[in-house]
């Protein structure tokens, strides 16, 4: 790690205990409903909740997917250090990241993330030369029509709840409410295997709509940090600009999204989408401001606190996957059985502490290794079996 820059390395780390805390509702509860059917009662629930979706609904990913769009600049560079041809082994990773996502969509995770990072990034590949300028309108214009979309949406939800709610009550929520108990709470590993591949076509949709316009946004702000010499850079303006301006802003509407959030009675009604918008609509500025705090914390000399949870970070696919394997163990029937038994604050709190446990497992592994196993096995596949 003494030539390697702390800075995206310690955006990983963060992002990674943000991811968890956000992706446990989705293991913990079936995803129609999420807490909002008897898991925020208390309100030591209702201020978990409130607190997560405040500090980290979608702004975890978001970070993530600027490390995304860095990590395309920084394969750009070492190809052109070695003189090889780019192409070839950036398709194959994307190829790769593209398996890893449905095994992973299949055996453990039904949120993931990696498929839809492997696809994107493909047509990621076609801005890979374009300017500094030209990758912020776009990512700007893009996260505006995700924040539309979703506010489009809630509208037309709206309108079915209040001309139409018998037919609204006759979607079917139920019936796919009781699949996900039977398939997660009483259900064997190839039930709930199952279960999700069938779900595949009807989720995948789902996540492009909600998160994948945005989430290649963030990649071309990743992008074009790195063409702009910032990624690396704690000093650089615009990460002062960042945690100064940006974040209180951020905040602020991701407040006004988190209490609207709360009102929900579903996981699927108009009341959740339009907070799911409002927080969308400020998710950039949030984003970019906890940009700004890893910034200031990663300048001047490391001590070994801050080199080891870079360490951590630099093994994000290692860690992100470990999470999903040990959350689906933890609520899983054919692991604790915990599905649909916790409320908000105590499945936060086990979040928090498989986060804070994937990152000490990765933080090791590279105290010991040049780099963790899953990253061996992408790396292998990206240059063809050189390790």
């Amino acid at each position: 790690m003494a030539d390697r820059a702390l800075m995206p390395d310690l955006l990983r780390a963060f992002a990674l205990f943000g991811i968890a805390v956000v992706n446990v509702i989705g293991f913990a509860q079936p995803f129609t409903t999420g807490f909002h059917d008897g898991g925020l009662d208390t309100a030591t629930d209702q201020a978990a909740y409130s607190l997560v979706s405040l500090l980290f609904l979608m702004k975890s990913y978001p970070l993530f997917s600027m490390m995304f769009g860095a990590g395309l600049s920084y394969q750009l560079m070492a190809a052109e250090r070695a003189g090889k041809d780019f192409a070839p082994r950036y398709f194959r990773r994307m190829a790769a990241l593209i398996v890893l996502g449905i095994l992973h969509f299949i055996f453990f995770w039904i949120g993931d993330i990696l498929l839809t990072y492997g696809l994107l990034g493909c047509l990621l590949f076609v801005l890979r030369d374009a300017s500094v300028k030209v990758l912020v309108r776009t990512g700007i214009a893009l996260i505006a029509l995700n924040t539309l979309l979703l506010f489009s949406f809630a509208a037309m939800i709206w309108a079915g709840e209040t001309y139409a709610p018998e037919a609204m009550a006759d979607a079917g929520y139920e019936e796919m409410d009781a699949e996900a108990l039977a398939a997660f709470g009483e259900g064997n590993f190839w039930d709930a295997a199952l279960y999700r591949l069938e779900l595949m076509p009807f989720v995948l949709p789902s996540v492009i709509f909600q998160q994948g316009i945005s989430v290649f946004g963030f990649f071309c702000f990743g992008l074009a940090a790195v063409k702009a010499g910032a990624i690396d850079q704690p000093t650089a303006r615009i990460w002062r600009l960042s945690r100064r301006v940006f974040l209180p802003i951020g905040l602020a509407g991701s407040a006004l999204g988190a209490w609207i959030l709360l009102q929900a009675s579903s996981s699927v009604d108009s009341t959740y989408i339009l907070g799911s918008g409002v927080i969308m609509a400020f998710s950039a500025f949030s984003a970019l401001g906890y940009v700004g705090l890893i910034a200031a914390v990663s300048g001047g000399v490391a001590g070994p606190l801050r080199r080891f949870f870079a360490r951590a970070g630099s093994a994000s696919l290692t860690a992100y996957l470990l999470q999903s394997v040990v959350f689906s163990l933890i609520f899983s029937a054919y692991g604790l059985d915990q599905f649909a038994a916790m409320g908000a604050a105590e499945a936060m709190l086990v979040a928090a502490l498989v986060a804070i446990s994937s990152l000490l497992f990765t933080g090791v592994w590279r105290s010991l290794a040049p780099r963790g196993p899953m990253e061996v096995l992408l790396r292998r596949v990206t240059y063809w079996g050189r390790v």
